[in-house]
């Protein structure tokens, strides 16, 4: 390992003269990168990693049984975590022991329930430690995915003017950060330390992991690897041309399956997030009113407003997690042009000021909040307190805390409790995010454009014009056509002013860290697109045209999928927003309404029983002694805390 430096200076050499570009005199960072992270592979590195070493030393004598260990084995290769089958396993165990230990002790003193909800907890982060490896290694097979792809196109721009596989792996390589590219510099490794003598050999150490991460790649390279024993420059690129569109082809029909796969995702999600949630806001009134004794309501709301969003977050998250590189959204967090996360870039003249939202929205939350916090810290606690010390059999009296919260005015009051924290969510969303929502939908419309763009492009390299003659005709031609408010104008037409006016390469114009247009559109997709269009660009037109040509078949097929799983959804989405939007604030307002007409009903019928009783002397004490065998007033949860309960959870 302590030659991969040098390994990496002499291949860089290579390549610099193979492209005519200057050599690097000294070190590079990439296999500088590399080594150092080969040193440290082998060791834990993350929270679990370091969680499941722990819990195999202690839980040593666990095995995972015979059947399940290459199951186990396949998914931890595939994922990359330092783990083992016995680790995982007693880690799993290790969490379940733990949350039922910490359980316990709520459960001596009386506190059933809790001890009951750490016990579940408990059970599942366990869960979640068992199943991780399987989650990671859907991951990086998602990202070997959308990577090897990268990989086949830049081996096939190298190969395309020097069919030598070894320069063009590390071509690859050089480009490729993610958990592929690793594999390829350490094939370069294993032929220069002369553990492989050949690009045969060396793959050969790489191909049952590549099976199991993508095994249409592996299809692919098989047939690129035939480039070796042809001579003749047609064949050659026929070999190249077909190993290419294979992947292609296989990476289109992986898309096509997952729009079709998510549809059971998203109905699950739509049932547990919007549907029963609904369904049981329905059904509180009912509860509360009816089975006050036997349940107690303050469960229903922590399921509401703590269980419920973080299952529903979990679940969504590993679903997010999941989608092909091919449906990413452009990250602008350090774009220079957008202010940071929490903050409103306030401009007027030369006034620029960044404001903090954060401070501004707690402050006006509690500004309006202010009336419902002090009434229900005045007023429905104490009288929630009261109704619990009452007995079955008694009454509400007037003029009493409790009686008070059946008022039409308690319940306004309580209204600002869920009308601040909305305004202050609101207020705080919405500055976050309103400067860069249009950012955002430039760069996604740049990605929509892309495949009809560089079909543009690539036609005009059939003239054998450089790729600078071609962006300035591309600039001309939508100017001609009116388009120059399309976002892809604007990208290409700031990429030839920056080699017009300051004098830049087409490389530079793109990628300089300063003035690189790419600063301002930080697209994943459209950085590798410049990467391969740039290094296209060094090998002739010829090569530049064949290259977008391709590119353009792909996010066409990629547009084809979004399209489709658009589609798919619309059904799906068009329910959730609806649900969303008008049907659970509806049913929520019709819910905390309902019941406080109900519970005011039911107390006003108590109170008149109360006086007819007294007028005739019927030998019963008041209504509760009627009543009370069919609902319980003293123990109904007041209006206005159910009110406010509900506003939060909304």
């Amino acid at each position: 390992m302590s030659s991969e430096a040098d390994i990496n200076v002499k291949y860089k050499r290579k390549l610099d003269s193979l492209l005519g570009s200057k050599p690097l005199s000294d070190t590079s960072s990439t296999y500088q990168q590399f080594e150092e992270t080969e040193l440290h592979r082998n060791r834990p590195q993350n929270l679990y990693e370091k969680y499941c070493e722990l819990a195999g030393r202690y839980l040593s004598f666990i095995k995972v049984g015979e059947k399940s260990q290459q199951e186990f084995w396949d998914k931890i290769i595939v994922s990359g975590l330092h783990v083992t089958p016995n680790s995982v396993l007693a880690a799993t165990i290790l969490t379940f022991i733990l949350g039922f230990l910490v359980g316990i002790p709520f459960l001596i003193i009386g506190i059933k329930d809790f001890a009951f909800f750490l016990w579940c907890t408990g059970a599942f982060l366990a869960y979640i430690a068992y199943t991780y490896p399987d989650y990671q290694a859907q991951i990086i097979r998602i990202k070997v995915q959308q990577e090897s792809l990268l990989a086949m196109l830049y081996m096939t721009i190298y190969l395309k003017v020097n069919p030598v596989l070894e320069n063009a792996i590390y071509f690859a390589s050089q480009h490729l950060n993610g958990p592929f590219g690793r594999d390829l510099k350490q094939m370069m490794w294993l032929m220069e330390s002369g553990k492989a003598s050949t690009v045969a050999e060396a793959t050969e150490f790489f191909m049952p992991l590549w099976i199991k991460r993508n095994p249409d790649f592996v299809k692919a390279f098989l047939i690129m690897r035939q480039i070796l024993s042809q001579p003749d420059e047609e064949n050659q690129s026929r070999i190249l041309n077909k190993a290419l569109d294979t992947l292609l082809n296989e990476t289109y029909e992986k898309m096509k399956h997952y729009s079709h796969d998510l549809q059971g995702p998203v109905m699950i999600l739509q049932t547990f997030g919007m549907m029963l949630p609904l369904i049981g806001l329905i059904a509180f009134p009912m509860i509360s009113v009816f089975m006050a004794d036997s349940v107690n309501i303050s469960y229903l709301f922590f399921t509401y407003i703590v269980i419920l969003p973080a299952l529903l977050f979990f679940f969504t998250s590993r679903l997010i997690a999941k989608r092909p590189g091919a449906f990413s959204h452009p990250d602008i967090t350090h774009n220079p042009f957008v202010p940071p996360l929490g903050y409103y870039r306030f401009k007027i003249g030369k006034f620029d000021k960044l404001v903090p939202l954060l401070p501004i929205a707690i402050a006006l939350a509690a500004v309006i909040m202010l009336p419902g916090i002090h009434h229900f810290v005045s007023n429905t606690i104490p009288a929630y307190n009261q109704g619990k010390s009452l007995s079955t059999t008694d009454s509400i009296q007037d003029n009493t805390p409790l009686a008070a919260e059946y008022t039409w005015q308690s319940m306004l009051i309580m209204v600002t409790i869920p009308l601040g924290l909305a305004v202050g969510v609101i207020f705080y969303c919405f500055f976050n995010s309103v400067q860069r929502i249009k950012l955002r939908a430039q760069i996604i419309e740049i990605e929509d454009d892309l495949s009809e763009s560089l079909f543009q492009l690539g036609n005009q390299f059939t003239e054998r014009i450089p790729v600078e003659d071609a962006v300035k005709n591309f600039v001309l031609e939508y100017d001609r056509l009116n388009l120059k408010k399309r976002s892809i104008y604007l990208f290409f037409a700031s990429v030839l002013q920056k080699m017009q006016n300051l004098g830049m390469t087409f490389s530079g114009a793109i990628f300089n860290s300063r003035d690189g247009v790419l600063t301002r559109y930080p697209s994943i997709l459209l950085k590798e697109i410049a990467w391969i269009l740039v290094e296209g660009a060094k090998k002739g037109a010829a090569i530049l045209y064949n290259v977008t040509t391709k590119i353009s078949i792909y996010l066409g097929s990629v547009k084809k999928i979004k399209e489709l799983l658009y589609d798919l959804l619309t059904e799906t989405v068009t329910s959730i927003n609806v649900q969303a939007k008008f049907l659970a604030p509806f049913l929520a307002a019709v819910v905390g309404s309902l019941t406080f007409v109900i519970v005011r009903s039911l107390w006003l019928m108590t109170q008149r029983l109360d006086e007819i009783i007294k007028t005739l002397s019927l030998g019963v004490v008041n209504s509760g002694d009627i009543l009370g065998g069919l609902f319980n007033l003293t123990r109904v949860t007041p209006p206005t805390m159910f009110q406010a309960m509900v506003g939060v959870y909304l």
